[in-house]
């Protein structure tokens, strides 16, 4: 089995020039802003803060709490409010797929693994979208893919008809250069316009 994935971090730590990590994320503070720079708030797998020890994982459940934690810090600072609390991450369980109807659930004392994991599995990731018209969109095609094993595919298409790529422009304006070139003459010198040598094509008369 081969596995690869995208082993560079985000060089948002350069152009911030801010302490990294040796992994080349930025170091933050309990409110999750670098320091010297309160107003500047980095979360996500950019961020590294440790926890009880160790650095919080690049996993979408810690950008999500760190997300609504500076949400709410940005609103109480607007509005005058006391300082929020130094951010806690609260670890919720970890779910993993390995494939149809087979997933690995554990959090706290409770461990699982099998179908009733996947159906979990299917629950938080369908709960945790944004609109429900796309937790409708995302369950049809998850039930396609389960029935038939065929999965589905996107096409970015032009919406804006009116509006012309540059290529198609590119080859009109070449298009219609050509039609205003006249054509050139390719025939030997001395043949006339039937393609015969005027001195061959003439009978007795000169005609």
């Amino acid at each position: 089995m081969i596995w690869t994935a995208g082993v560079v971090p985000s060089p948002a730590g350069k152009w911030l020039q801010a302490e990294t990590d040796r992994s080349g994320r930025v170091r933050v503070q309990n409110d999750l802003s670098i320091p010297g720079h309160p107003e500047i708030f980095v979360i996500g797998d950019v961020a590294s803060l440790d926890h009880n020890g160790r650095p919080l994982p690049g996993v979408a459940q810690v950008a999500i709490q760190q997300g609504q934690y500076a949400g709410k810090a940005i609103v109480r600072r607007v509005t005058g409010s006391s300082a929020a609390a130094p951010f806690r991450y609260v670890d919720k369980g970890s779910l993993a797929v390995v494939g149809k109807n087979f997933a690995v659930l554990e959090t706290g004392r409770v461990r699982m693994s099998g179908w009733l994991a996947w159906l979990c599995w299917v629950v938080v990731h369908l709960q945790f979208l944004a609109q429900s018209s796309m937790r409708l969109s995302v369950l049809v095609q998850w039930l396609w893919t389960y029935v038939t094993g065929q999965r589905g595919a996107r096409l970015i298409v032009n919406h804006y008809g009116a509006e012309r790529f540059p290529l198609q422009e590119a080859g009109q304006a070449l298009r219609g250069s050509a039609r205003q070139q006249p054509i050139p003459d390719l025939r030997p010198k001395g043949l006339d316009r039937f393609g015969c040598l005027s001195s061959r094509c003439a009978d007795s008369d000169g005609r």
